[in-house]
């Protein structure tokens, strides 16, 4: 091991870090995954929609182009960085869209509130998720849908699993954790059944997979690291002990290099319901 790494307070983001994940991982994959998930749930014009650990928001803008001008939209997080950065991305939207810090499992909504609950990329991170999607079932009026999706686990993501493997080599186990952290609901049945248990009916799962492209790995490492609660790790190591990572994370990525950079799989997992 070359260096050690201390994690505190779970997956929360400074604002330096929100605006990584906005710029790097939404630009790349959730913004993509967030049109298609609205798409499955069939958002339509006049919806009250209502986006369930909203991040920066990817999900609630979506969302927003397609309920229009008398739609509502509201995100909810428990981060206020990701927060700032989603008013921020937001401001002009229309309908405008309000986010709150609220957490997942309390939401601060009468009962029925919304058409159609949203939650992309969040489940996994929430300390209950079977209390998270009762509160989603509760603001979700009669006739809405629900739209849930989640990373598939890690032996279906082979090249963030050679990042993982990597960075426990160099950084510590603990490094590799937060890492790990965002495939730890990604089995297919057991999120269905999670969905079916809050009480929701007609719950269908999908498998998305998408192409994720980066220049280098060492394009991967400064980004997934940026856009997440490790921060500045790679600028407090070492100019040596940086070099070894980033050249055994080149050479772990070498099968799935081209001439244009660095192409992997990515795989989620997506369950729409009925109210």
């Amino acid at each position: 091991m070359t260096g050690t790494l201390e994690i505190r307070g779970g997956w929360q983001l400074d604002e330096a870090g929100a605006a990584a994940y906005e710029e790097i991982l939404v630009a790349a994959l959730l913004g993509p995954w967030a049109e298609d998930l609205v798409e499955q749930v069939g958002v339509g014009t006049g919806q009250r929609v209502v986006d369930v650990g909203c991040g920066t928001g990817a999900v609630a803008r979506a969302a927003a182009r397609r309920v229009g001008a008398d739609g509502t939209v509201g995100g909810y997080d428990v981060n206020d960085a990701m927060l700032a950065v989603a008013r921020r991305v937001s401001r002009g939207s229309t309908p405008p869209i309000g986010y709150t810090r609220a957490p997942a499992d309390a939401l601060p909504l009468p009962d029925a509130a919304a058409d159609a609950v949203l939650c992309q990329q969040a489940l996994q991170f929430v300390p209950d998720p079977a209390a998270a999607l009762a509160e989603m079932h509760r603001i979700c009026a009669p006739g809405g849908r629900l739209g849930v999706s989640t990373c598939r686990g890690l032996a279906h993501q082979p090249g963030y699993r050679v990042l993982t493997d990597v960075l426990a080599r160099h950084l510590g186990e603990q490094t590799a954790v937060v890492i790990r952290s965002p495939y730890a609901l990604g089995g297919v049945a057991e999120l269905r059944a999670l969905v079916q248990a809050a009480g929701f009916t007609a719950a269908h799962a999908r498998i998305v997979v998408s192409p994720c492209r980066v220049p280098s790995a060492e394009a991967l490492l400064r980004g997934e690291t940026a856009s997440s609660p490790l921060g500045d790790v790679l600028e407090r190591l070492d100019a040596g002990a940086a070099a070894a990572l980033v050249d055994e994370l080149t050479a772990a990525l070498d099968p799935h290099t081209d001439d244009d950079g660095v192409l992997f799989p990515f795989e989620t997992v997506v369950v729409t319901a009925d109210r």
